[in-house]
């Protein structure tokens, strides 16, 4: 059975053509895909409830944790995209793009876009500064095949 090392995977989040790696992260999720399907009941149909597809996905969301740095450029562009005025200016969401590149092979990446993006900053007195990310994913996620 072949095993997937986290270790050394990299996010990584686009300007354009260009990446940027969002560094010190401690965990990632990518949940909540799932097909789309309508009840299709009706008052005169069998006993077994009825589902048909819609043809869409719900895509869900992307979550990481990372040792917050403001200093590092990946972080910084975290901050910048809860700052930015596009919203306000353009009335238009701003699309991100996304890369999480698996370790083992530079061909294992999940590719997405969102738009949007939530960010908890905590700190401890006993701890370093943390931020936990919640990205909300448009479109379809690309998976490695």
């Amino acid at each position: 059975m072949a095993k997937t090392k986290v270790k050394g995977t990299v996010l990584e989040i686009g300007s354009g053509t260009n990446y940027t790696a969002v560094a010190q992260v401690t965990n990632f999720a990518v949940t909540g895909g799932q097909t789309e399907n309508v009840e299709t009941r009706t008052l005169d149909g069998a006993v077994g409830i009825e589902y048909s597809p819609t043809g869409y996905t719900e895509t869900g969301s992307v979550t990481f944790s990372l040792i917050h740095d403001l200093a590092l450029a990946g972080h910084q562009a975290l901050t910048d995209i809860l700052v930015s005025g596009h919203l306000a200016t353009t009335g238009a969401a701003l699309e991100i793009p996304w890369k999480i590149k698996a370790a083992d092979t530079s061909t294992s990446t999940i590719s997405f876009n969102s738009v949007g993006l939530g960010l908890d900053l905590t700190g401890d007195a006993a701890d370093v500064l943390r931020s936990d990310v919640t990205l909300k994913v448009s479109g379809n996620v690309t998976w490695p095949t």
